[in-house]
């Protein structure tokens, strides 16, 4: 077949064939093409008309414009698809030949081309695990950290939280990977890098080098070590009963981070999402960070400054990353350097910022000037044209720019004065792509001519010479251009490299400037939404908590709750009362106090978590055989296991999902097995009022007060002390608009079952 193809043919297969299982983006001119299958399947992705080279030759084709290949890129590993970009490494301008073309990187769904099409708001990890550690690298932003386990199922749990887009692994760990993951790839990688440090990070490290060769690594920051005893256990499950992230509806409005996200930057948000997913188990390092947030809270105006500057500042991580990137350009380097300038700033405003950046703070503002005085904001999207930099920055490159862009000017004033010289008033000098400059005279006045031209070619109606000072000239003008881009290029280059020798204070004021925004963002919402700094110590006390989510869309009525260690509120009364509200915001605010922020009461104490668990809702998953109630039992079964006297555990409505005996048999089990054996903070709603009628010295009971008006209720969503005999199920029932003849018969029936005070049987219908 390859004797039988063109050139350019036989060049796309010499690189197809060594990325089989991969999209070639090959570049011709100023588009990049795709051919074959690969243009079938990005097609529609692309949303591009998918076309053929020729009648005669029916190779399946599209392409998408130098300029928008990045965006198309991006949705492309969004797809899932591993991509191969195949760059022109020389022009054909001014000589015949095949064009010369080179794979510059290799790109994976973890290993973007351009971060400024991913999802701001969202870290972007790539994931690797051995036997004892997992580590994750953010190739957009240099993040890189690593874990230590003790299982598997820890290992998973780690990956579960944080949600990696690829996962890479060998041979051997086919059978441990967590493919219930959604929206994360896997890629096979066997090779290590060279490194002394755990397989986990010498596997990403070789994976990045290998796609994106070493100037990959360069924006890599070392592996930080971290360790999950420092962080409060939060579960998969758990995170999702709370909806911390997103609802159950796979939204962020309505979840705790849009709730509490005030943040600038989308850098910053990022990081307040990173907080919210592994808050802290460490009362100094939550004492540091409201410390933060108190000092913005007690200077609000210089809160609101900062928040202002940090406006200029963006992203500065991914802006970093996207200068490490291969489709880096001038303007990039630009925002780098206004970025950098922007933070500094930051600094008159913050001690502890200074503090953190004084070491770097010369450093930066020396290449942050440079970059700016020397990067022309107008700057061509590409670096092989030239227009990179200012005016006086380099004594050759104005020069070059001089000739570059007087060229036409010098060649008109040569033509007049040569017009002088010799008296033709017609003479000119043109170009021709063949023979270059000549002065062009008229057979008329060919007797003018001086002796000192000489005759380049021979015309019908007229004679091409040239001179001395025209070869000279020509050859300035052809090869000025040419030069000005070279000489641009090395020189844009060695700013690349004062850059990279920059990284580690770059990541420094990068990571500064994150903390800030979320400190001062937390003050923010404090200040916003009157929340209270938390205090640690024995006990539970939240004196008028209020749900910090489902305040900002309605009016709330708060509620106090208090308990110590080994207590369990055991809250009963009707649905739609307020009894899950009231657990989900008592959880909540013992996120919001260990993340180190201020939490929505009035006044706020509570001991230092180490896991929290809940069981909410009704959820199944058919797709593994396991109905809801299964689901339920086997989230308890964890919880039992798991849960310790460090623990805060919310249960709702346990055993609902079996016949009543069973139900209220394994809800009375498991909550005598948690006061017994877990002896940790417990909420335990529940319908079975059987269960009020356990009295212990650990057991609260509370309700959730309703008003009863004729044949009608008022929930008031008030905690009161003692016990509700009743769960009002079918006043709710009529508030929902079930059918008055359903209601009327409901009504009946319950009056039966109430006088039999045996488990309720099977009635005739009629």
């Amino acid at each position: 077949m390859k004797n039988s193809l063109t050139p350019v043919m036989k060049q796309y297969w010499d690189v197809k064939s060594l990325h089989p299982e991969k999209i070639v983006l090959f570049q011709m001119g100023d588009f990049f093409e795709m051919f074959y299958k690969d243009a079938e399947i990005a097609a529609p992705i692309l949303s591009i008309a998918l076309t053929s080279r020729s009648k005669k030759d029916p190779v399946p084709m599209c392409g998408v414009p130098l300029h928008a290949m990045p965006k198309n890129v991006g949705k492309l590993l969004l797809a899932g698809y591993k991509v191969v970009i195949c760059d022109q490494v020389s022009g054909n301008s001014g000589r015949k030949g095949l064009v010369a073309r080179k794979v510059s990187r290799i790109l994976s769904p973890g290993m973007t081309y351009d971060p400024s099409f991913l999802d701001e708001l969202k870290s972007h990890y790539l994931c690797a695990f051995d036997q004892s550690t997992v580590s994750f690298v953010d190739h957009t932003t240099g993040e890189a950290f690593t874990y230590s386990f003790s299982s598997l199922e820890e290992c998973h749990r780690l990956i579960l939280l944080i949600q990696p887009v690829e996962i890479v692994f060998d041979d051997r760990q086919k059978n441990q990977l967590p493919f219930s993951l959604e929206n994360t790839h896997f890629s096979l990688h066997k090779n290590l890098s060279s490194t002394t440090a755990p397989d986990s990070v010498r596997r990403l490290q070789s994976y990045i080098q290998n796609m994106g060769g070493e100037k990959a690594l360069k924006n890599l920051r070392p592996f930080e070590k971290r360790y999950t005893g420092e962080n409060l256990f939060i579960s998969d499950t758990t995170h999702k009963h709370l909806e911390i992230l997103q609802t159950f509806e796979a939204q962020s409005k309505g979840s705790l981070f849009s709730a509490v996200n005030r943040t600038v930057t989308s850098s910053g948000a990022r990081l307040l999402k990173q907080r919210l997913l592994s808050p802290l188990a460490d009362q100094k390092a939550i004492e540091k960070r409201l410390d933060r947030v108190e000092y913005f809270v007690r200077h609000m105006e210089v809160c609101h400054q900062i928040r202002e500057l940090l406006k200029g500042v963006g992203d500065l991580e991914r802006t970093a990353g996207k200068v490490c990137s291969p489709s880096v350009n001038a303007r990039d380097v630009l925002s780098l350097g206004r970025a950098l300038e922007e933070s500094l700033k930051l600094a008159d405003y913050d001690p502890y910022f200074k503090q953190l950046v004084q070491d770097h703070f010369s450093t930066l503002k020396d290449l942050s000037q440079k970059i700016i005085e020397q990067i022309c904001p107008s700057a061509p999207l590409s670096l092989k044209e030239g227009g990179l930099f200012n005016k006086e920055v380099d004594e050759e490159l104005d020069s070059l720019v001089d000739w570059s862009e007087n060229s036409q000017k010098m060649i008109a004033q040569m033509e007049d004065e040569e017009r002088r010289k010799t008296n033709i008033p017609s003479l000119k000098i043109r170009y021709n792509q063949v023979f270059g400059y000549s002065i062009e005279v008229t057979k008329v006045h060919t007797g003018k001519v001086p002796a000192h031209y000489f005759r380049k070619q021979t015309l019908t109606q007229a004679e091409r010479y040239t001179t001395e000072d025209l070869q000279s000239l020509e050859e300035k003008v052809l090869t000025s251009r040419a030069k000005r881009a070279d000489r641009e290029y090395k020189m844009f280059q060695e700013v690349l490299e004062n850059i990279y020798n920059c990284l580690p204070e770059i990541h420094c004021i990068a990571r500064a400037v994150n903390d800030l925004d979320v400190s001062s963002s937390l003050a923010f919402v404090a200040v916003e939404r009157n929340y209270t700094r938390p205090v640690f110590g024995k006990d539970l006390y939240l004196k008028d908590s209020r749900h910090p989510v489902i305040e900002q869309s309605r009016s709330f009525t708060p509620n106090t709750v208090a308990m110590k260690k080994g207590e369990c509120l055991l809250l009963t009364g009707p649905n739609m009362a307020g009894k899950s509200t009231l657990m989900r915001q008592t959880a909540l605010n013992v996120l919001l106090a260990q993340i180190g922020s201020y939490a929505a009461s009035s006044e706020m104490r509570l001991p230092v978590f180490k896991k929290i668990f809940t069981r909410i809702g009704s959820s199944d998953r058919l797709h593994s055989g396991l109905s809801t109630f299964m689901v339920e039992m086997k989230e308890a079964g964890e919880i039992l296991d798991q849960a310790d006297e460090n623990s805060l555990i919310v249960l709702d409505e346990l055993g609902r999902g079996t016949s009543t005996y069973d139900g209220l048999s394994l809800a009375q089990a498991i909550l005598e097995y948690l006061i017994t054996y877990n002896k940790s903070y417990i909420f335990f709603s529940t319908h079975y009022h059987e269960l009020t009628n356990i009295h212990t010295r650990c057991i609260q009971h509370g309700y959730m007060a309703v008003q009863e008006v004729k044949d009608d209720i008022e929930f008031l969503y008030t905690l009161r002390k003692g016990a509700c005999g009743r769960s009002y199920g079918i006043a709710v029932g009529e508030k929902a608009g079930l059918p008055k003849k359903v209601i009327t018969r409901a009504k009946e029936l319950i009056e039966r079952f109430e006088k039999n005070s045996e488990e309720p049987v099977q009635t005739e219908l009629f």
